[in-house]
């Protein structure tokens, strides 16, 4: 490689030359450029870029999901929190009153005291999961509009 700065430094007018013009310098270090920089930084770059430009229109607007009223996902929606609510939480309850019997049932036996305690954490745990997943949607709305965005009628579950 040459020492020589790919621009002159002079304050003289020049003459833009073949060799030394802006296209041919860009395609000069393109390739080395190319290959300087890992694969997964462009792909990070071009999902990027490819997410900027399909949220716009949906960024624009005050209600967050008003895209979706009217529409398949709008039911989509409905049916998830209806399932959850619908099957989640007699699940957990079943769960944890079986395992609250189990823990009665258990005696004096530390093993099967234990197992049946640890059964009604996680019970307790899934119950706490699906009240949360239900819940989630009013909190995050009333935190957004505090702060000047909230979903619109039709994403919310209940």
């Amino acid at each position: 490689m040459s020492n020589q700065p790919p621009f002159d430094t002079d304050d003289s007018p020049r003459k833009q030359s073949t060799s030394n013009s802006i296209p041919s310098l860009l395609t000069a270090w393109l390739p080395s450029l190319s290959s300087q920089v890992p694969t997964h930084c462009v792909s990070l770059a071009m999902g990027l870029a490819f997410l900027m430009v399909a949220v716009a229109p949906a960024a624009a607007q005050s209600e967050l999901g008003s895209v979706y009223c009217d529409t398949n996902v709008e039911t989509g929606i409905t049916m998830i929190f209806g399932a959850v609510a619908g099957l989640g939480l007699p699940a957990t309850g079943y769960y944890m009153g079986k395992s609250g019997l189990a823990y009665m049932r258990a005696g004096g036996n530390p093993e099967r005291k234990n197992n049946a305690k640890e059964k009604l954490v996680m019970s307790g745990i899934g119950f706490g999961i699906v009240v949360l997943a239900l819940t989630s949607p009013e909190l995050v709305d009333k935190v957004g509009s505090q702060m000047g965005f909230g979903f619109s009628q039709c994403v919310k579950p209940f």
